[in-house]
């Protein structure tokens, strides 16, 4: 009875393996393996991770390095940070050439079997592709020079004002992919931050050729054309012509007319020269003053540059994160429906148990609501990016670079901190607001000094009174004055001393804080590099930790299928293959970021062209 119960089970377990054959015959060759099989039913991240075939029909070492996220090199192509060389900026503009392959063909082309227990899986977004293809988008620029142009779709309204009050303004209606490189580029051409950076720029440098006009003189002409009739004149001839008229009455004789108040035209044009002489280099001061507030605010925008271009790579990998993400939550909600499946079909066969089934379908329905987190944080991972981005308001971004390691370092950690404190704008923008104190500083001292100033006026007179008589004053004359002054403030009641205080202050506060960001530079790259060493051992111990919890739950089906494991036993192991992917992306999506944030750390990098940059 014992050894029969055996030879039923073994049939049953038979039974349900040539069952999910036939379900996956297809997509698979028919000849293909039970560990094939497998493979289909794990994490498909090949079409976002590593991809050599978009074939169904590939076979089974295809299927492994498909489902790889960085599968093992050799030391020439993954060695430590300070051994491997730097990623070429060629190759991130090659990647854009990979089209988008969406979650995996099978989420995109087939639909996810529905279980006995009618729990909904839902389907996954298939972003919709149009516009310009992804090679031709922009290529890699000359110099960081983006001379094509991007899609209209991605282009935002020239308006910086617009305020959509329409839903139709507002919605998704177009969906491009993009590579990081392609995406720095956007985050350049179209980024607030640069664009007010750069208008700054050009504000210290207008208010630099304010300074620079001191070193001219000044020249100005003045016109003045008038007419005049003298009211106090006007008010003598009618107290003149009183008099006439009471001496007339006096004598009896006929009053005389005392006069006319005659009006006056006169035109008078004035050339003036003034030239204030430099006697202890208070002009000069200033000048250089203008010169370094130019300088600080050309550092700024290197800074904001380099800091826009790790948000941009920051939102780019966590994009790529949470796509992997659904990813594996996709297949983790296969490996449920296999394993629900599995166990009712032992329940009919009369070997497996109700609990079992109930064990299924509470550990699919979690897996199911998991999925639907993913999805969640990967929507809001594509509005990050496409706000850092700036484009419009009815686009939306898929990444297209595939999860891999992004590159290495070449660079030492000692050497590394050298290259940060010669590179990093912030640190210089504190010497330079140290010589702008300076500067201002220089400037009130010489302004308690001294100061000379000449000038020179022509002026050309022009007169034609209505006065009829020939030795009135008419016609046209000039003159000229020279003249020179010299003013000296002696008290000022302290004024001038408390402005050179203020200075000092400055400059003390610029040197204190340059020793701190100095500290906190040195911090930035030390934690960075240490975290970029720890990612890449991650790497390849979430490699191996993969396969074995892969294999792991293939020996538990296989032992529950044969009647010799039980259904806890493969939830196990679907845990352990979700949590040890779930490590694996964690662990190069990690790494990048850690470059990135190295990257930055360091800056002023040879493939940044930030001095280049639109």
């Amino acid at each position: 009875m014992r050894v029969f119960r055996q030879i039923i089970v073994v049939g049953v377990g038979a039974a349900i393996t040539f069952s999910n054959a036939a379900q996956s015959a297809s997509a698979q060759s028919p000849t293909q393996s039970q560990d094939s099989l497998a493979l289909s039913n794990q994490l498909e991240l090949g079409q976002k991770v590593r991809s050599t075939s978009n074939t169904a029909a590939e076979s089974a070492s295809q299927a492994e390095q498909s489902i790889a996220l960085n599968p093992p090199t050799g030391p020439e192509q993954a060695s430590k940070p300070q051994q491997a060389a730097p990623a070429s900026p060629s190759t991130l503009s090659q990647a854009g050439s990979t089209p988008l392959r969406g979650l995996g063909p099978t989420d995109a082309q087939q639909p996810s079997p529905i279980p006995p227990n009618n729990v909904p899986v839902p389907s996954s977004p298939v972003p919709i592709l149009r516009g310009t293809p992804n090679e031709s988008f922009p290529p890699l620029p000359p110099r960081g020079i983006l001379d094509t142009k991007p899609p209209a779709s991605l282009e935002p309204n020239p308006n910086p004002l617009l305020f959509p009050t329409n839903p139709e303004d507002v919605r998704i209606e177009q969906t491009e992919s993009i590579t990081l490189q392609q995406a720095i580029d956007l985050a350049r051409r179209n980024s607030q931050v640069l664009q007010i950076a750069g208008q700054q720029v050009e504000q210290s440098r207008s208010a630099l050729r304010e300074q620079q006009a001191a070193l001219y003189p000044d020249l100005n002409f003045q016109m003045d054309a008038s007419r005049s009739v003298s009211a106090g004149g006007e008010l003598g001839i009618r107290a003149g012509q009183r008099r006439l008229n009471a001496l007339a009455n006096r004598t009896g004789q006929p009053a005389e007319q005392a006069g006319t108040n005659f009006g006056n035209n006169s035109l008078n044009s004035t050339l003036q020269l003034n030239y204030d002489i430099d006697l202890f280099g208070r002009r000069r001061a200033n000048i250089r003053a203008a010169e370094e507030q130019l300088r600080l605010r050309e550092l700024d925008v290197e800074r904001q540059a380099e800091q826009l271009r790790f948000d941009t790579a920051e939102a780019y990998y966590n994009l790529q994160n949470s796509d992997g993400q659904v990813a594996i939550r996709q297949a983790s909600v296969r490996n449920a429906q296999q394993s629900l499946r599995d166990a009712e079909a032992l329940e009919r066969a009369g070997v497996g148990t109700r609990f079992a089934v109930l064990q299924a379908q509470a550990n699919l329905a979690n897996e199911v609501q998991q999925l639907s987190v993913a999805r969640r944080d990967q929507r809001v991972a594509q509005r990050r990016l496409a706000e850092i981005l700036n484009i419009s308001q009815s686009a939306n971004l898929t990444a297209a670079d595939p999860v891999e390691q992004a590159g290495s370092w070449r660079l030492s950690l000692e050497e590394s901190i050298v290259q940060a404190f010669k590179n990093r704008p912030e640190l210089e923008q504190q010497l330079v607001q140290r010589d702008i104190s300076k500067q201002q500083r220089r400037s009130i001292q010489a302004g308690r000094l001294p100061q000379l100033s000449v000038g020179g006026s022509y002026n050309v007179l022009g007169q034609d009174p209505d006065n009829p008589d020939p030795f009135a004053a008419r016609g046209w004359a000039d003159g000229y004055s020279i003249r020179a002054s010299l003013t000296w403030s002696i008290f000022d009641g302290g004024a001038a001393n408390a402005r050179v205080k203020q200075r000092d202050a400055d400059i003390t506060i610029a040197e204190s804080r340059f020793d701190q960001l100095r500290n906190q530079v040195r911090r930035e790259v030390e934690q960075a590099y240490f975290g970029l060493e720890s990612s890449f051992e991650n790497i390849e111990t979430s490699e191996a930790g993969v396969l074995q919890s892969r294999e792991a739950l293939r020996l538990a089906r296989l032992r529950f299928q044969a009647g010799v494991g039980t259904q806890t036993d493969v939830i196990q192991a679907e845990t352990d293959l979700t949590r040890a992917e779930r490590n694996r992306l964690s662990a190069i999506v990690t790494y990048n970021l850690g470059l990135s944030s190295l990257q930055r750390a360091v800056s002023n990098l040879p493939t940044n062209n930030l001095s280049d940059a639109p």
